[in-house]
């Protein structure tokens, strides 16, 4: 980093910019000493233009808590940080691609599970913050739209990924979901009325958005989310927990034992090379798991997910051989 003089040649999850007494520092810097890393003096130049285009940008929406800008080529998601001492600005790279879920890692026996056409009702992707949710949801709609067709819309806050357009035969359209998430509920009930059969969401996090989310679910519509949960029982639990609120917990259970098709839950491994380490309870056929869920028994997820798992590797491994013979 000694010798960087341009932010968009570094490598690293989060830059915080423009606090009146601290200095700039870079967060995940792969190798790094430190974590945060002070920014080095050759970056002083380009530090002090990208702050002052953030600036800009706030200035003409001073109520705002996160924007985009564009600085070098680059894009950068914006969180506005309020600190005692004064504004600091959170930067994150966003990418300017969306991957194909085999290239982001994901095993062939995930892939299987997920491009199947039938596939339908909730799709969650959880994991920890930096996990690369976004990114995993973004690849599961762009892959299914290019294997099978149909029209996709999305709800997002902001919009981090280029999807908007043709992929094969299929289309997408990306929309903005509103600053406050009293309108979320309101905004994807719109989304449902645009005709597309998948719909890709932001993070669900009040209950009247939940409440909706699971009663499109059971309608023949793919959904897709994502949602900050340790494991794939936790995001489950937190589904059900926020419906809970709005409807009696034996209809909220019912909704989620018919109208969830997959959790995946991921992790990002850190390195000299990021790996990515992911789960999958898959739904599909799955009629003890959705009777489980009816009776809000959430217990029983981790072991059908190992039982899942044993089975995806078992058949993988034969799938090698018949290919081999």
């Amino acid at each position: 980093m000694s010798h960087a003089s341009k932010v968009r040649e570094l490598d690293f999850s989060d830059l915080y910019l423009g606090h009146p007494g601290v200095a700039e520092r870079f967060s995940d810097v792969p190798g790094a000493p430190a974590n945060p890393l002070c920014a080095g003096p050759a970056l002083r130049a380009d530090l002090d233009r990208l702050a002052e285009l953030c600036r800009g940008r706030l200035d003409g929406t001073p109520a705002a808590s996160a924007f985009q800008v564009s600085h070098d080529e680059v894009n950068y998601r914006v969180t506005v940080l309020r600190a005692v001492a004064g504004l600091t600005f959170v930067l994150r790279k966003m990418a300017g691609r969306v991957d194909s879920l085999a290239a982001l890692g994901l095993p062939q026996a995930y892939l299987h599970q997920l491009m199947a056409r039938e596939l339908c009702g909730l799709v969650i992707v959880a994991g920890a913050a930096k996990s690369g949710k976004t990114m995993s949801a973004c690849a599961l709609l762009r892959d299914r739209l290019r294997a099978h067709g149909g029209v996709a819309v999305t709800g997002e806050r902001p919009i981090e990924l280029p999807l908007e357009g043709s992929h094969g035969q299929g289309i997408c359209f990306q929309t903005s979901m509103p600053a406050e998430p009293r309108h979320f509920a309101g905004a994807f009930r719109q989304l449902l009325r645009s005709g597309a059969q998948t719909i890709l969401i932001d993070e669900i996090g009040d209950h009247e958005t939940a409440v909706e989310v699971l009663q499109a679910s059971v309608s023949g519509h793919l959904i897709v989310t994502t949602m900050l949960a340790d494991s794939v029982a936790q995001a489950v639990g937190k589904l059900q927990a926020l419906a809970s609120h709005k409807l009696p917990a034996e209809r909220s259970q019912a909704l989620l034992a018919d109208g969830l098709g997959a959790v995946l839950h991921q992790q990002l491994l850190r390195g000299p090379k990021v790996m990515l380490k992911a789960e999958l309870l898959s739904l599909r056929g799955a009629a003890a798991v959705r009777a489980s869920l009816r009776n809000g028994d959430h217990e029983m997820l981790a072991s059908e997910l190992r039982r899942q798992m044993a089975s995806m590797i078992s058949a993988n491994a034969a799938a090698q051989r018949m290919a081999a013979a």
